[in-house]
């Protein structure tokens, strides 16, 4: 049979449980503390910080806390982060994707320096890769290439050697006192923009007053 406890044993064993009580509560009441001081701290992080940057946050101690109490703690609403996190993965699988398909541009490049854009897009999607001009154009940017042209740059003006000099009667003076006094012009060309167009040639002619 257990042996029974005297009443000084008794005694002995309430006043241990409640010296244990009175630091419990002060633990409990310097956590509080504690806890308002870093709350006031985060208060940045919670209220001003942006979206992306608290479940930053909250993902790189998901692992150590739970993640719906680093939610409550931050005021972020959990179904935010799982989005986040899954756009996260979606991201880290397009930057594979353009990775592997800055290789192929390389490669293609290599083999043909002379391709540009659209040779080189018409040659992946030959190679079965879904993959469009633009895109092709952001990365060849981005890796530092470009095609090489062999159209010689056309120029409008053809000065005749046996020509006297014009004179020069504005002299590099445009105002005037009245409209249609002094009449300046200007020839510009614009190169085409894509295969089939033609050369553009504006006259303008206009009076400075």
């Amino acid at each position: 049979m257990p042996r029974q406890l005297s009443r000084r044993d008794l005694a002995a064993a309430l006043s241990q449980a409640r010296a244990e009580l009175r630091r419990r509560e002060r633990e409990i009441q310097n956590l509080r503390r504690e806890n308002a001081i870093l709350r006031e701290a985060a208060e940045p992080l919670i209220h001003h910080a942006a979206a992306r940057d608290r479940f930053a946050f909250i993902h790189a101690r998901r692992a150590r806390f739970a993640v719906k109490r680093l939610c409550r703690a931050l005021v972020t609403d959990s179904s935010n982060y799982f989005a986040w996190v899954r756009a996260q993965c979606k991201r880290r699988a397009q930057e594979r994707d353009e990775q592997r398909l800055a290789q192929l541009i390389t490669e293609v490049h290599t083999a043909q320096p002379a391709y540009g854009v659209q040779r080189i897009t018409r040659e992946l999607q030959h190679r079965r890769v879904p993959v469009g001009r633009r895109v092709v154009a952001r990365l060849m940017r981005t890796l530092g290439i470009a095609g090489v042209t062999r159209r010689k740059r056309r120029n409008l003006t053809k000065p005749d050697s046996g020509a006297s000099v014009v004179p020069d009667l504005i002299c590099r003076e445009f105002t005037a006192p009245m409209p249609g006094l002094k009449l300046v012009g200007d020839i510009s060309c614009f190169r085409p923009l894509r295969a089939g167009c033609t050369w553009r040639r504006f006259w303008t002619c206009a009076a400075r007053n």
